[in-house]
């Protein structure tokens, strides 16, 4: 009798001990999961802060930013080639936000965007890269470095080791793609897919970048003063300087 008894308190004790077991386990997994979010959240304003707009700048070296894009438009093209020109320095001296940013995801800029032939991937690029690294002041360099693209003998960079042989360089007087590589084109006597062709876009894409580099250097050392101004004040609407070449 004694024995029933005492087999049947220790069934209840055993339920009651595997109850405060499950009890005190639930409590350990609710506890671990609270503080895991209290650390999330406690790194959330860290997060924020280290991707604060615009993004920090070092100084650039315009050479290195050059050799870069021009090896990167044989991998992608001209978008992706000029933002990493200016970006993938700074991913190393600088590291995050930089670091975790996919330049890839540029690649869509190419051939005037998917090769729509509109405005010059290499400038996209730079819009992109300048606007990252001085916030609303990067439009005031990207207008800058459009203007002199249209107006300079391009391309100027000459590669180490050519992956191809060019003769010619051009004034497009136009940003759009379309415009400035089909006089290139024509001058240089050759096709669009040709290794001449895409020699002179890789070369060009170092161009856009060590501009875009110069001046975001100056911009950083305080040097920086825009030269060119509003185009839609200009032409009392958005617009390019050469209208003659497609309306004349």
């Amino acid at each position: 009798m004694l024995k029933t008894i005492c087999d049947s308190h220790c069934e209840s004790c055993s339920a009651v001990s595997r109850r405060e077991i499950l009890k005190g386990a639930g409590k350990a997994a609710v506890g671990v999961v609270a503080a895991a979010a209290v650390t999330s959240f406690a790194m959330i304003p860290k997060a924020r802060a280290s991707a604060q707009y615009p993004w920090p700048h070092k100084n650039i070296d315009p050479q290195q930013a050059g050799n870069i894009a021009y090896e990167n438009w044989y991998k992608d093209y001209c978008c992706y080639a000029t933002v990493s020109g200016v970006l993938v320095p700074l991913q190393k001296s600088v590291g995050e936000p930089y670091s975790s940013l996919p330049l890839e995801a540029f690649r869509f800029g190419h051939g005037g965007t998917v090769g729509w032939g509109t405005l010059c991937g290499t400038l996209l690029g730079a819009g992109i890269a300048a606007s990252f690294v001085a916030g609303k002041t990067g439009e005031k360099i990207t207008n800058d470095v459009i203007a002199w693209y249209t107006t300079t003998e391009l391309p100027i960079y000459r590669p180490a080791s050519p992956k191809a042989a060019i003769s010619n360089v051009n004034k497009s007087d136009s940003p759009l793609c379309h415009v400035s590589v089909s006089k290139w084109m024509e001058k240089e006597g050759v096709e669009f897919f040709t290794p001449q062709r895409k020699e002179r876009c890789a070369r060009l894409s170092a161009d856009v970048a060590m501009k875009t580099a110069t001046l975001l250097n100056e911009w950083a050392a305080g040097t920086y003063k825009p030269v060119h101004g509003s185009q839609a004040k200009t032409h009392n609407r958005p617009a390019q300087n050469n209208c003659d070449g497609c309306h004349g």
